[in-house]
């Protein structure tokens, strides 16, 4: 059994098979300068199938969801496909936003480190993931309410009445789509100031990385209003008061569906894992809400019960779902 592949493979992969750059194609690749070896590795691919790399590189941002200088963001507005290999995601931004509604397709590639490119969630059967992951991302845009438990003491309804879910399959779309690798979640924006309980974060969070002890979080009317915990929740309680009040907007609910994804104390993995769920606070606007914010960062939540409408489809991080 293939346990690992080589950077050179997987570069290949994520510029044919995701991003699906064809010949011809300009190509920005919008890098920092903690992921040049694999963005050169990117270039290189991009260059290898015939079409126009364009590589443009800024410094690291301070968190996840911070904007890129406008320079780059005229880089990605121009391109045909925009490949992000950043230390902290662009995901949640006007740039990437604006790049979508231009037309471009973007696969993001954020975090991303020589291991997680090479093993785990990388290596996962896609075509598998973009059957269970359209099938979940169908049961939450249809559903109206969800409710998410955990044993760590998660105990959290939402209304998703009216919102489009999102299925990261790994392999961008048409234009104006993206996907990021390695992938495998269903996500949406859940309607803001409904939220309410209580959120707990137990494992890994953006920008924290592997918790020392988990994070509680009261959440009322959409917005974390406590959080309690060790020394990087106080870390947390920082980051959100430098960004304002719009940081402790419950952004987003989204279901991992990557049967190989470890846990290894990253998001960028972590949160793929099959039957786990993640929640977000802070910025929304780029998937469907209305909720603009310097910060997106997500929280992963481990062996959770799903309910939607009532109906089960994730039991005690077991995703009810058949391949």
């Amino acid at each position: 059994m293939v346990t690992t592949i080589s950077l050179r493979e997987s570069v290949r992969n994520v510029v044919r098979q995701c991003a699906r750059v064809r010949p011809g194609e300009l190509v920005c690749v919008a890098a920092d300068t903690q992921t040049m070896p694999i963005a050169l590795a990117i270039v290189e691919a991009v260059e290898e199938g015939g079409a126009e790399p364009v590589l443009v590189t800024m410094l690291p941002r301070r968190a996840h969801g911070n904007e890129p200088p406008r320079v780059v963001a005229a880089a990605m507005k121009a391109a045909d496909v925009v490949i992000q290999p950043v230390t902290y995601a662009m995901t949640h931004t006007d740039a990437t936003r604006d790049a979508l509604r231009a037309g471009a397709r973007v696969l993001v590639l954020r975090g991303v480190t020589e291991d997680i490119m090479t093993r785990g969630a990388m290596l996962a059967d896609y075509d598998k993931i973009e059957r269970v992951t359209k099938e979940v991302a169908r049961l939450l845009t249809e559903a109206r309410t969800a409710r998410v438990r955990t044993p760590a003491g998660t105990d959290l309804t939402l209304s998703l009445d009216g919102r489009a879910a999102v299925a990261l399959t790994g392999r961008v779309g048409g234009p104006g789509t993206f996907a990021a690798m390695p992938d495998g979640e269903a996500a949406l924006s859940p309607v803001e100031g409904t939220a309410q309980g209580t959120l707990v974060v137990e494992h890994t969070m953006d920008s924290l990385g592997l918790l020392d002890q988990p994070i509680r979080m009261t959440v009322r009317d959409g917005r974390v209003t406590e959080i309690a915990g060790g020394k990087l929740a106080a870390k947390l309680r920082l980051l959100i008061a430098a960004a304002g009040e719009s940081a402790t907007n419950i952004a987003e609910f989204a279901i991992g569906t990557n049967d190989q994804a470890r846990l290894i104390g990253s998001m960028t993995e972590d949160k793929k894992s099959w039957g786990s769920v993640h929640i977000a606070i802070g910025d929304n606007h780029v998937i469907g809400g209305t909720v603009t914010s310097e910060l997106h960062l997500d929280g992963l939540l481990l062996r959770p019960t799903v309910e939607l409408d009532g109906r089960i489809i994730v039991q005690d991080g077991r995703l009810l779902i058949e391949g």
